[in-house]
């Protein structure tokens, strides 16, 4: 029998019915020590089609990305920990690649190359043009990633952070640190948003959790106001001779609006109740 990776596998999950068996079961073949399953409180049947797969679950209790990525950590039995979204899915030696491409590098953390796992619809064209734009210019994603379980316990994940960017904010405290993120050549691929509801939800949770950075760090930073981007994608577009692909970057807009108001409502409920 094929000896087991040294590598606690953690998949933050919510409502990831769609994927999530495609994604266990790829983690499966990669051979792990173990596959621990955080729940978000999934209302559809995520944990039922996980079971097979996992070695245990736990719930975060809704709190979040920043608590379930900190929850999972604490959990693991293994020197090493992989994170691994509920939309990705792994090559038979993802893992592997990335465990000896960690060892052999001076970086805190390996992150996998994203490739698309479909592009049978607009959004997801759309979505896996934008990603690929920007995928290699930083390593701080956690997507699909390998690094050290003491890693995660020295810089920690803050729990307070509850709708999305806990990734970004580990990034700064590694960096801070004086270690660095890598990118490894190895590619997984990650289900993009299919249509304009989820591409619109997605927007919306990550600039909604952007107040979090404009509170926490340099309010100025145009990379934390999301609804921004806009300005910069339309002549991107343009300039690219895409200007169908507009219209995604509109939507992509609104809801990032829409998220940074909801974000700013959350903390001025917060600074009430104290």
């Amino acid at each position: 029998m094929t000896d087991k990776l040294p590598v606690s596998v953690i998949v933050p999950a919510k409502n990831a019915e769609r994927t999530i068996a495609a994604c266990l079961s790829s983690i499966a073949a990669n051979n792990p020590a173990e596959i621990i399953l955080i729940d978000g409180n999934s209302s559809d049947k995520t944990v039922d089609i996980a079971r097979p797969f996992i070695t245990s679950s736990y719930s975060d209790d809704g709190r979040g990305p920043g608590f379930a990525h900190q929850l999972g950590a604490e959990k693991a039995n293994q020197e090493y920990i992989s994170y691994v979204d509920a939309d990705i899915i792994l090559s038979g030696h993802t893992l592997i690649d990335l465990l000896d491409d960690l060892k052999l590098s001076n970086y805190a953390t390996m992150q996998a190359s994203i490739t698309s796992a479909s592009l049978s619809t607009y959004w997801e064209r759309v979505a896996d043009w934008r990603f690929k734009r920007f995928q290699n210019r930083s390593g701080g994603m956690l997507s699909a990633v390998v690094l050290k379980r003491d890693t995660v316990l020295k810089y920690g994940f803050d729990a307070r952070i509850k709708y999305a960017g806990d990734d970004y904010d580990f990034e700064l405290k590694v960096k801070k640190g004086g270690e660095e993120m890598g990118t490894s050549d190895t590619a997984v691929y990650h289900h993009h948003r299919a249509d304009m509801k989820s591409i619109f939800n997605q927007s919306f949770r990550n600039s909604r959790g952007a107040i979090f950075f404009i509170r926490q760090y340099n309010p100025w930073s145009v990379r934390r106001w999301p609804p921004l981007a806009v300005f910069y994608w339309v002549p991107v577009c343009l300039i690219n001779g895409k200007p169908d692909y507009i219209p995604f970057f509109v939507v992509d807009a609104v809801a990032g609006f829409s998220g940074m108001v909801r974000g700013m409502t959350d903390l001025i409920l917060e600074h009430r109740s104290c």
